[in-house]
Order: C-alpha cells, then sequence, then structure tokens
C-alpha cells in the first residue's frame, strides 16, 4: 500500500499562514503599502485607507487651487 501524501497547495497554505509573521519581519519582501500598514498594526485598516484617501483628494484640492490662483481667478 502506497501512503497518501498531503496535498502540496494545501500544505503551502498552512507554511505561508504560520510564518506570515517571519516573512514581515522582512521589510525588502514588503511594498510600500503593507511596508505603511506593518507600522499601524493596531489600527483599523479602514481607517488607514480613508486616512490616505483624505490626504490625496486633498492634494488635488490644493493643485486645483495653486491652478487657479496661477490664472488669475482668485
Amino acid at each position: 500500500m502506497k501512503e497518501k501524501r498531503p496535498d502540496s497547495s494545501r500544505l503551502r497554505t498552512e507554511e505561508t499562514e504560520e510564518g506570515l509573521g517571519e516573512d514581515r519581519k522582512d521589510p525588502a519582501s514588503l511594498n510600500a503599502f503593507e511596508h505603511l500598514y506593518e507600522h499601524f498594526r493596531g489600527v483599523p485598516l479602514k481607517y488607514i485607507d480613508l486616512f490616505i484617501g483624505i490626504c490625496v483628494a486633498a492634494l488635488v484640492v490644493v493643485v486645483a487651487l495653486g491652478i487657479l490662483k496661477g490664472r488669475g481667478v482668485f
């Protein structure tokens, strides 16, 4: 009789979930957003995304006001 081998994809998933904390310690393996999120682990992700969205919207407003002021509207 042959021994049953564990499903390799399931095994990789389990290893990935268990070793997730170890992989996160290597900053070279993180992209920019993951690196930012790692600094704010205690803050829910939706609040971080909301803050980033507000900052982007504020940047757009400031640039638009600068364009309008440069054209003499203000």
